[in-house]
């Protein structure tokens, strides 16, 4: 039987793409990358799809046909930029550490440290303060992909960390990391720097698993 064109590896090495796979893949990521940089410049309310589409040199109808309107857009941007940081956090969470709660901490300051200098995450941020940003929601309510990963991420890393607790109590932590890190980065603390936010929410991920399953009765008097 003839074999397909696929981007899969095997034992010689990765196989080429069919051209027009990789053609349709290159032009998306550079549609990405020209509408992530225009949103970074100047903001992603004041981007359109037909500035987009000039800036990555393909047509309106082809950026129309690939991400089906500006809300498909956003998304594909945002999970693109999630993918990417979650990456990052990760490799961050797997360093090694004295302790669990050390190797915490230093992940979620690595979090907000790439958030402030991420030059999209900041425009988003900067411009939901002036409450315009409709990309915001992307990062926030719309929990895909960014806190809905994220959480399950975190969520596997405390399940193997801290075995002595049920997965209802490690879910909870993880809840409690993924919310508390997102809200930092959308609006931080004026007052504190970045490893003391850091040190503050892995405190609160910690409390969370320290509280006892089974609260003691209230003793009679």
């Amino acid at each position: 039987m003839k074999d397909t064109p696929s981007a899969a590896a095997t034992d010689s090495g990765p196989v080429a793409l069919p051209p027009r796979e990789a053609w349709r893949r290159k032009m998306r990521d550079d549609v990405l990358d020209a509408a992530r940089a225009m949103a970074a410049d100047k903001g992603w309310d004041s981007v359109s799809l037909s500035q987009v589409a000039a800036r990555a040199e393909v047509s309106r109808p082809t950026v129309y046909k690939e991400f089906g309107s500006r809300g498909g857009l956003s998304q594909a941007l945002v999970h693109r930029e999630a993918e990417r940081f979650l990456l990052g956090v990760d490799r961050a969470l797997r360093q090694p550490a004295p302790t669990a709660s050390d190797a915490l901490a230093s992940a979620i300051l690595y979090a907000l440290e790439e958030a402030r200098g991420n030059a999209l995450v900041a425009s988003v941020v900067n411009a939901a303060r002036g409450g315009t940003d409709s990309l915001l929601p992307y990062l926030t309510a719309r929990s895909e992909p960014v806190v809905t990963g994220a959480r399950l991420m975190v969520r596997g890393w405390c399940q193997s960390h801290f075995r002595q607790f049920d997965e209802a109590r490690t879910d909870q932590a993880a809840d409690v990391i993924v919310r508390l890190t997102l809200s930092y980065i959308v609006l931080p603390p004026p007052d504190h720097s970045l490893r003391e936010s850091a040190e503050m929410i892995t405190a609160a991920a910690t409390g969370i698993l320290a509280l006892p399953t089974v609260l003691d009765a209230p003793s009679e008097h």
